[in-house]
């Protein structure tokens, strides 16, 4: 078996992994899935799930520790992230914000992972609302934290350019939790409005609604990787929506979630991530996919192109993708802004501008 289709099983739900475990392990190398396992996000979290395949999948003694020391160093950092998160709530707090806590931070916040060691923090995402925006920007820059400015385009994106204290984690404020389509699937406003306050070691934070936090999960998966154009979302993105719906079963009204997508003639990303997710980690569809001609021919290309990934560079859907519709929001909604005009000119005469270009050309998923 591929390193993946090992990692897939050893992430699965139910039944699937334990029916496939005692052939799995046969013939394979460890360093491998280690590989495999830190590409998709998922290290930390691997020793864990060998442990609930039972004994079969026990790694060799050399193997074992490596684990335990990467479970143990990302619990060390990810406390630290945290340590820096609350004095970031805590200056926030002070001038009347009380940032919304995304992706991995909320999970972290709310128990979706038990223990935090096993979910990889790459950074940390805040959404503030809109007006207070300056005012968060202002209050962390006037206390140590500085801009990336590298991107030409940043601020014309949905959330400030990163910001950071030497040698810390960065953090992205969001206005809003995407552009393009993804406002329309999940306003920010709604978010913030929807959001409940918790306290997070001595600060008060907010956190999304359970419904919110899925729409948001399935959303950033399937319409802003800009790699992946939906094609690959990682096996991380995919776990924590296991996680999420196991933390959260009677909370999340699935109904709700496909009348929003519906409304935003997106049913067709939501059935085809669902479907995924059945198709990697063998987690029931948690509801009714009636899949049209369309969307059939869609599964269809998807899974041609995942287990063929050289066919992207011929598939014209993926390359518009992954080259120019993020490139063309950014562009909207720069000639929208004041001077931005003047910025999109300096960006096209700029390297760094065709190197990224010819990065995402080779880039994609190069598997």
């Amino acid at each position: 078996m591929k390193p993946l289709d090992v990692l897939s099983t050893c992430f699965s739900t139910g039944s699937t992994a334990h029916a496939r475990q005692t052939k799995l392990w046969e013939n394979f190398v460890w360093e491998d899935l280690i590989k495999t396992a830190e590409e998709q996000l998922v290290l930390p979290a691997l020793q864990s799930r060998l442990r609930e395949l039972g004994a079969s999948a026990q790694p060799p003694r050399d193997i074992s520790d490596f684990f335990s020391a990467v479970e143990e160093l990302n619990l060390e950092r990810n406390d630290a992230i945290f340590t820096e998160l609350a004095a970031v709530a805590s200056l926030l707090n002070a001038v009347g914000i009380e940032p919304v806590l995304l992706k991995g931070a909320a999970y972290c916040a709310t128990g979706v992972y038990p223990n935090s060691a096993l979910r990889y923090l790459w950074d940390i995402d805040l959404l503030i609302p809109e007006r207070q925006m300056p005012t968060a920007v202002a209050t962390l820059k006037q206390n140590g934290f500085e801009s990336q400015e590298s991107y030409r385009l940043g601020h014309f994106r949905h959330h400030h350019p990163p910001l950071q204290r030497k040698g810390a984690v960065h953090f992205e404020l969001h206005h809003s939790v995407g552009m393009g389509i993804c406002k329309t699937l999940l306003p920010a406003s709604e978010m913030i409005e929807q959001s409940s306050v918790h306290d997070f070691r001595g600060t008060k934070v907010r956190i999304p609604s359970p419904e919110h936090m899925m729409v948001h999960l399935i959303m950033h998966s399937q319409c802003q990787h800009p790699y992946h154009e939906r094609i690959w979302p990682p096996l991380r993105a995919m776990y924590d929506l296991v996680l999420l719906r196991s933390r959260f079963s009677g909370e999340i009204d699935w109904a709700a979630i496909e009348g929003r997508f519906h409304h935003a003639r997106q049913s067709a990303v939501l059935e085809l991530h669902v479907l995924q997710v059945q198709e990697s980690l063998g987690a029931e569809t948690p509801f009714p996919i009636r899949l049209n001609w369309l969307t059939r021919l869609r599964w269809l290309r998807r899974k041609l192109l995942r287990t063929l990934p050289p066919l992207r560079f011929l598939d014209p859907i993926y390359m518009y993708s992954t080259l120019l519709l993020r490139r063309l929001r950014l562009l909207r909604t720069a000639l929208e802004a004041p001077g931005g005009w003047r910025r999109i000119a300096r960006e096209l005469f700029a390297a760094d501008f065709y190197k990224r270009f010819v990065t995402d050309i080779i880039q994609g998923y190069g598997r």
